[in-house]
């Protein structure tokens, strides 16, 4: 049997003529510089995966970064350079879910800031999902040749910059096995190919049993520039997007941003610590509490730019841990009210020993 043909020629002759370079001619190349898609993480030509356990949250993080590049704005202080036109692809969720969830985010402070990125986000972001389909119709199959050069084609006809695939596991229907690195080949030339179109790429995965890894094969981790790990936190609040992000891979150059940090997500939007859920040490709102400095939740919110409802979620959190006692924090701030009190009868008895 004679080997597969593409144009004529044999995979033996296209073996043979596959194209090397010299160090000399490399340097001496121009390349067209990648692009920003979501900083500091994601540029054009390059592949992402985000997993997580169920229920933790990652759909409403990757919602919000597809509303984001679409509208150039940003997740937290996850940035955006301009508006880029996004293509959503979901493969279970109730389309109806969907567009509960793009509300709550399109409202939210700290994703789209401005009227024309919201007006922008509108236009560019596109949702493609099996729920909105005519029952029995067929859906994309990351596995199969077919599926992939149609999905190819249609973002490159589409002038697509960003793919959002959500999740690998319903996109996937004809890989038998998520653990056997040969059946997953064929998916990983379906990346290989999205980033010779120019085209970035998140993929949205579950995590294993012990929800401390990604799903599958090991060989899913070579396909991707980054890997974003999102994990529950020890303290979780039923019904609300929260994790512990962690970049478990990233070929770039990072920065702080890249750190492990928890997230939530609430009425001011994403709200992002540098502490480990576990230590109060860097906490922002509990430092502000035991200043002594405040005298109520109200004035720490105004102090750190966040709503009253925020610090109150926090000192709950730190309830929770035993970090602090129930009701210290009125009493702290009760002690902050009276040293506020012995400081106005010192300045007053102050002037009048001046005067004197």
């Amino acid at each position: 049997m004679k080997n597969a043909t593409t144009k004529g020629t044999s995979a033996k002759d296209r073996l043979e003529n596959l194209k090397s370079t010299t160090a000399q001619a490399l340097f001496e190349r121009d390349f067209k510089p990648r692009q920003i898609i979501i900083e500091p993480w994601l540029r054009t030509e390059e592949t992402a995966v985000i997993w997580a356990d169920t229920g933790v949250g990652k759909t409403m993080l990757c919602l919000s970064v597809a509303l984001a590049v679409a509208g150039g704005g940003s997740v937290a202080d996850w940035t955006t350079s301009e508006p880029r036109k996004v293509l959503y692809i979901d493969g279970e969720m109730h389309l109806q879910d969907m567009k509960e969830r793009l509300e709550i985010l399109f409202d939210s402070p700290n994703i789209l800031q401005r009227e024309k990125q919201k007006k922008d986000a509108l236009a560019n972001l596109e949702i493609l999902a099996r729920q909105d389909q005519t029952i029995g119709a067929p859906f994309f199959d990351l596995t199969s040749k077919e599926s992939q050069k149609v999905l190819i084609n249609r973002v490159v006809r589409d002038k697509v910059e960003l793919l959002i695939l959500d999740n690998f596991t319903t996109l996937s229907e004809g890989l038998d096995d998520e653990n056997d690195s040969t059946s997953f080949k064929q998916v990983q030339d379906f990346f290989l190919q999205l980033k010779r179109a120019g085209i970035a790429t998140v993929l949205v995965h579950h995590s294993n049993k012990q929800g401390k890894a990604m799903r599958g094969s090991t060989a899913l981790a070579a396909t991707f520039e980054a890997i974003i790990g999102l994990e529950k936190p020890r303290i979780s609040s039923p019904g609300q997007a929260k994790f512990v992000a962690k970049f478990n891979k990233f070929r770039g150059k990072g920065d702080e941003r890249l750190a492990d940090r928890t997230w939530s997500l609430g009425d001011d939007g994403w709200l992002v610590s540098e502490a480990n859920p576990e230590d109060p040490s860097d906490d922002p709102t509990l430092a502000a509490l035991k200043s002594l400095q405040f005298t109520s939740r109200a004035q720490i919110a105004e102090e750190l730019g966040v709503n009253k409802s925020t610090v109150t979620r926090r000192i709950q959190q730190w309830e929770k841990l035993g970090i602090l006692k129930e009701g210290e924090a009125d009493e702290l701030f009760s002690k902050a009210s009276e040293l506020e009190t012995e400081w106005q009868r010192s300045d007053l008895y102050g002037d009048e020993d001046e005067a004197f």
